[in-house]
């Protein structure tokens, strides 16, 4: 894979500055007596590079397993397996998981701690850069170089309060003007929601488009991405819809030349670098063996995913060869039978059924041949051979399998095409003229399903699930389908019961952690 000159090399420049400038977890402005300053453009790359580092990293928050504190696992925990998509199984036995499984967490949760620690040092480093790069860039970059790395700066940011507005609904506000040693004022859903806005719509235009930027780095199309998420949500965010403003923001997504991948399962597979940037993946982390490696991202989607095979399981050891898997499997999640029967039929169902059983009747006696299909929709395999067939063409005493690792050369997605596609049918469904249901059956076209002229609601949410699904959106789009809390809409576990029950409707968004209520508050029902 391709690395960008920045987040690969700047990484080692920016440890000191990383530690000494922002290192600590909790929102507090660190003492300016620690601080460091950049005394060279590699300084300041560096420090550029660590708040794009911060998404790959567990450094500086203590949990149970250091892989949890990881931006992009923590994050797309709470959206999966809080949902009908995937569990986490008994067998693993670490704190906090059940109770996510069945939706009864409390404000002692550590992978909720986790998630709302991580949103708040991202904004924090996003914002000293900022600050630095005003303050000392002049002297090394150009003003076109200060807008576009400005730009790319403030869309990590927007990027974590959109996940705070989206998980949690209130938190710390900090920016590059926030006066050092002050305690940051506390907004609410919808003032986080209008700054976070309007910063972006300020200097989004400032971000380099894609054909043009470098791989791994922010591009115009995903600053705009972003803003179409919030617009997407703005009803749950704010009570008032902004559908208009969704479908305004995507035509500077879809409009651009940026193309649908022909092959569906390549887009997760080792070599979807291909994809990242000027393609249909408008924004992805790369990960790279030996140089960008994380126990996020991609490495805890397939390593948690694949399961041990036994002796007597020579179909599975056959798999696990056919997809390059040569790590320690992590044998934990496991996808819900309401995935699996939606997937039904269509060519996107990347499962491993194996003898494994569908339902999950009883997560207590689970074993790993007992309980819940095998996702295998991310895979270290290349596209030029997906299934190993060259290797497992040969002797076995001459296949020499490219992978030996556990860590993951998959580079995570973030936002897709296909997805901005799924959003404009929204946008259509909601009255905005934006041509969406063409976009909509453009995704089911790549992959062969029969057009639908004019989908329904729940066509379009069924739509989102098989094309996005182990993406981290399943939660917030049955939240906005008004399919999350409550007991419209049942799932296996939902509530703590196996035929699934209502849950409050104070569960669409998480408690803030405890460690955090004196100073931020607490969420109602919490």
């Amino acid at each position: 894979m391709k690395i960008s000159k920045y987040l690969v090399p700047g990484i080692v420049a920016a440890c000191g500055m990383l530690t000494s400038c922002v290192g600590d977890l909790n929102v507090q402005p660190d003492d300016p007596n620690t601080k460091t300053e950049p005394t060279s453009r590699a300084d300041l790359e560096g420090f550029f590079a660590s708040v794009y580092y911060d998404l790959y990293t567990d450094q500086g928050l203590s949990v149970s397993d250091g892989g949890r504190a990881v931006f992009t696992r923590c994050h797309t925990d709470l959206n999966e397996i809080t949902s009908d998509e995937f569990f986490i199984s008994e067998k693993w036995q670490d704190p906090g998981y059940q109770v996510l499984n069945m939706n009864t967490w409390t404000d002692t949760n550590e992978w909720i701690y986790a998630a709302f620690s991580r949103e708040n040092h991202l904004a924090k480093l996003a914002s000293v850069f900022i600050a630095n790069l005003h303050q000392y860039g002049p002297q090394w970059y150009t003003d076109e170089e200060i807008k576009a790395m400005d730009a790319e700066a403030r869309v990590l940011r927007g990027y974590a309060y959109y996940q705070n507005i989206d998980l949690f609904g209130r938190g710390p506000w900090i920016d590059e003007t926030s006066p050092t040693g002050a305690t940051p004022p506390t907004y609410d859903r919808k003032q986080l929601f209008e700054a976070t806005v309007a910063d972006l719509t300020a200097y989004v235009d400032n971000l380099i488009p894609a054909a043009q930027q470098v791989y791994g780095r922010i591009s115009r199309e995903a600053g705009y991405m972003l803003l179409a998420k919030l617009y997407l949500n703005a009803e749950v965010y704010t009570g008032t819809p902004m559908w208009q403003e969704c479908a305004n923001a995507l035509k500077n997504v879809v409009g651009t030349g940026i193309q649908l991948a022909k092959e569906y399962k390549y887009l997760f597979c080792a070599s979807n670098d291909r994809y990242v940037g000027n393609g249909e993946i408008i924004w992805g982390l790369p990960q790279e063996i030996g140089r960008l490696e994380t126990w996020g991202g991609t490495t805890s989607l397939v390593c948690a995913s694949y399961m041990e095979p036994d002796d007597s399981d020579s179909a599975l050891a056959q798999k696990l060869k056919e997809l390059n898997f040569y790590g320690t499997p992590w044998s934990g999640l496991r996808m819900r039978p309401e995935l699996s029967q939606a997937l039904k039929g269509d060519p996107r169902r990347l499962v491993y059924e194996g003898s494994y059983q569908e339902e999950i009747p009883d997560l207590v006696a689970y074993n790993e041949t007992s309980c819940g299909y095998m996702s295998i929709k991310y895979t270290f395999t290349t596209e030029d051979d997906y299934y190993n067939e060259r290797v497992l063409a040969l002797p076995a005493d001459e296949q020499v399998f490219n992978n030996s690792s556990q860590m993951s050369n998959v580079d995570f997605p973030i936002f897709r095409l296909a997805d901005a596609y799924l959003m404009l049918a929204e946008c259509q469904l909601h009255g905005v003229q934006c041509d969406g249901f063409t976009y909509f059956n453009k995704v089911r076209d790549r992959v062969g399903l029969e057009p639908i002229a004019s989908p329904s609601a729940d066509q379009i949410l069924h739509e989102r699930q098989c094309e996005l699904y182990s993406e981290g959106f399943r939660r917030s789009d049955l939240i906005r389908f008004n399919r999350y809390t409550g007991s419209t809409y049942l799932w296996s576990w939902k509530g703590g019961q196996y035929t699934g029950t209502s849950i409050p409707a104070t569960h669409a968004v998480f408690p803030i952690p405890y460690q955090y209520v004196v100073t931020v508050g607490q969420n109602p029902g919490y």
